[in-house]
């Protein structure tokens, strides 16, 4: 790489992200959305129901006596023409979905244009990973051609791919805030007060869009501050981690003082402080997870994807993800590692250690995804740091090439896939279904959170149905007759015409979640009561595998 001349970065950087623009943007669109992703984009808030002292009730805004509109439900602004985003939940906010709330209509609507959207958000990490792997330590000689390696290397990194093409802009623009922060901080000179608050209010915007984001960020800053060369006086470094605070603190206390948060939707709501020592130990797993998406988000994307036991595929991945952060240690050890490779490790340590006691489950891998810029830096210095411009390209086209295999069974995993909540040809199909049939409003009841604001997303809230999953909320073994008790409440409350089941695997459902049970009690409540189900309508995965089950219902 070291034939390409400085007047030629600029092209070289935009045939890298010509590259990722023709792997992402074709895909965009036609893989399934999930309930989280796509509800920030939808112009009314999803009609969903609560067991309240037996009865099936509207969750707010629709609960008995709301006030007319305009008026401020749990997490957004309901207005006169439409809803308007402002916490997803009480830790990240829906700051970056508004990219997609104002690109998606110019980028072909629904969920198209907002997943289009969202790949040219991700877009914007490309150039910031150039950025800062050319003002890392590593690079402070003529080195700026190698650090191309970096965007390269995150332009085939699957996991950036799958969630560049999603609804998720509110953890893609923490991850830009991120990246944003980093370089304002990484010239290797001292820190100026104008530096100084420009990376605090980079890095604040980003823990606003998603605070668990500081796992990550906050490790890396404190790398890049502690340098000698960047040193300045302390009151200066304090102000990037005070403004980093102080930006979503004052936020979240403005929106706060407007109206209070639900009950258990507060930041830090549902902290187990009671287990936190005992999450202590969990801090192996969580760092196992994140070395296995480091080295391969395949390993945890594909058995979610699939439904196929992901045991085998973490201990790749995580032992190919252990090649580059094993050798970042042993660098920083001898004391040659560049600000990239400490960056990585550090912020490795903080997500393994954050994910312990913010995450009940190792499996749980959304600190992850912050990782993958570091990552690409880092090898970008491993390979500056190589001798000979044979041996650094070879060691770079291995990079590159262990990337885009990842990408390539990736895609190809896409068109084959069993699991409902990614399914593209389940959810089309049923959208498909339910508009020939003329289907509106409360002849629809939905029955797992998966599907909540996924039929409003595709039909661009044509067909709004009452979602009952929480109502439906499984009890767990020998919860047959509270269950049918608890769907009995919702049909006498509606009597809905039809009612759609989930029939897939999906890892990702939730442990609240039986929808086995959930169509037995249907189908035996129907005939206990003298009705029948009249008809019935499958929509497969696109490998064939059981997606969801749409029932029309015939009263007595």
């Amino acid at each position: 790489m070291t034939w390409i001349s400085a007047r030629r970065i600029p092209l070289a950087l935009a045939a890298i992200a010509a590259v990722f623009l023709a792997i992402a943007l074709p895909g965009a669109g036609a893989r399934g959305v999930t309930s989280e992703e796509v509800q920030p984009y939808l112009t009314r808030y999803p009609f969903v129901l609560d067991l309240v002292e037996g009865r099936a009730q509207p969750m707010p805004p629709y609960e008995p006596g709301a006030p007319p509109p305009p008026r401020w439900p749990v997490l957004a602004y309901d207005g006169e023409k439409r809803v308007w985003p402002v916490f997803i939940r009480g830790h990240q906010t829906a700051l970056g979905s508004y990219f997609g709330i104002a690109l998606g209509p110019l980028l072909g609507g629904g969920v198209a244009g907002v997943q289009r959207s969202s790949v040219l958000l991700t877009l914007a990490l490309l150039p910031l990973a150039y950025l800062l792997a050319r003002r890392s330590w590593s690079f402070r000689r003529d080195g700026s051609p190698i650090a191309l390696l970096a965007p390269a290397m995150l332009a085939l990194t699957f996991g950036t791919i799958f969630f560049g093409r999603t609804g998720y802009a509110f953890e893609i623009a923490s991850r830009v805030g991120m990246m944003a922060a980093l370089v304002v901080a990484a010239p290797l000179e001292p820190l100026t007060r104008r530096r100084a608050l420009l990376a605090g209010i980079a890095a604040g915007i980003a823990v606003l869009c998603r605070a668990t984001i500081a796992v990550t960020l906050a490790p890396a800053l404190a790398i890049l501050l502690a340098h000698p060369v960047r040193r300045a006086p302390w009151s200066r470094r304090a102000a990037v981690p005070l403004a980093m605070a102080a930006l979503p603190l004052a936020v979240l206390g403005l929106f706060a003082l407007l109206a209070p948060f639900r009950e258990g939707t507060a930041p830090l709501a549902d902290f187990p402080l009671h287990s936190a020592w005992k999450r202590a130990a969990d801090i192996p797993g969580h760092l196992f997870v994140q070395l296995a998406w480091l080295g391969d988000a395949q390993s945890i994307l594909g058995p979610v994807r699939s439904g196929s036991p992901p045991f085998r595929p973490l201990v790749v991945g995580a032992l190919v993800g252990a090649i580059p952060v094993g050798f970042a240690v042993a660098r920083w050890w001898r004391g040659v590692s560049g600000d990239g490779e400490r960056m990585l490790v550090a912020g490795l340590l903080g997500n393994a250690v954050g994910g312990a006691f913010l995450y009940g489950q190792s499996s749980e891998f959304q600190l992850a995804m912050a990782l993958d810029p570091l990552l690409a830096v880092a090898v970008a210095e491993q390979v500056a740091a190589l001798a000979g411009a044979r041996r650094v390209a070879g060691v770079a086209a291995i990079a590159l090439a262990v990337r885009a295999q990842s990408v390539v069974f990736g895609l190809a995993l896409d068109v084959r896939g069993t699991n409902p909540m990614f399914s593209g040809s389940t959810q089309r199909g049923a959208v498909a279904t339910l508009r020939e049939l003329g289907v509106r409003g409360q002849e629809l009841v939905t029955t797992t959170y998966n599907q909540a604001g996924v039929i409003e997303a595709w039909t661009e809230n044509a067909v709004r149905p009452v979602h009952a999953w929480p109502v439906l909320r499984s009890g767990g073994p020998g919860d047959a007759s509270g269950l049918s008790l608890r769907f009995a409440a919702v049909l006498d409350a509606h009597r809905p015409r039809y009612v759609l089941l989930s029939e897939g695997a999906n890892p990702y459902e939730g442990s609240f979640t039986d929808n086995a049970a959930i169509s037995a009690a249907l189908f035996e409540l129907v005939a206990r009561r003298g009705g029948r189900i009249e008809r019935q309508w499958a929509f497969p995965t696109e490998s064939g595998a059981p997606g969801w089950r749409l029932v029309s219902i015939v009263y007595p």
